[in-house]
């Protein structure tokens, strides 16, 4: 009976050497080698990831196209109902290239003009004023002390007409009469260069 203890508590080597065998078969069978296990995660991965996961430059085009798309439509004149575009486009174009702009919408015309004095900016939105009355057109305008800017567009029908073009083409009439200048010669808000500095108190 003690040799039977003794033999179960010490094992034959080849029994031992048998079990070994076994285990590292078992290991090997059960758990991949870390190389196999990445490369099979890996194309797991690329299978089931969708399309813009696996090529991340798509989007990035798609949204340059896009960009460069609204920035094109932005920039195209909308004319009115009723108006044909083709024959106001020449006369566009002419004053396009006389310092106006399209509005965001592309549904108006928008320009800035400088003057050297306050006074000056206001007699040039008084004739601009008087020539709306008879026309009965009217721009948006916004004053400043050196700076006069003036928006036209039709709101009934929607977008722009010749009535625009015209007035817009009077503006620039009436503000080489009343000598508006460039941006860099208009007046600025602020004391002048010549201006006297206040003496200090007590001085």
């Amino acid at each position: 009976m003690n040799t039977v203890s003794r033999a179960l508590q010490r094992p034959s080597r080849s029994l031992t050497s048998h079990l070994r065998r076994s285990a590292r078969q078992h290991h090997h069978r059960s758990f991949p080698s870390p190389a196999a296990y990445i490369a099979t995660s890996h194309q797991t991965l690329r299978s089931a990831s969708p399309s813009f996961l696996r090529h991340p430059a798509a989007p990035s085009q798609a949204h340059r196209t896009f960009s460069h798309s609204s920035t094109a439509m932005a920039a195209a004149p909308t004319f009115a109902r009723g108006i044909d575009g083709s024959q106001l486009q020449p006369e566009l174009d002419s004053l396009l290239g006389q310092g106006w702009a399209l509005d965001e919408d592309g549904m108006g015309v928008k320009k800035t003009y400088y003057f050297k004095t306050y006074f000056k900016a206001v007699s040039f939105v008084n004739v601009v004023a008087s020539q709306s009355a008879t026309k009965k057109h009217h721009p948006t305008i916004t004053v400043r002390i050196g700076s006069v800017d003036v928006h036209w567009t039709t709101h009934q029908p929607r977008g722009l007409t010749d009535k625009d073009l015209t007035m817009a083409q009077h503006c620039d009439e009436a503000a080489e009469l009343m000598g508006a200048v460039e941006k860099e010669q208009g007046k600025k808000c602020g004391p002048g260069p010549s201006s006297p500095t206040p003496s200090s108190p007590g001085l």
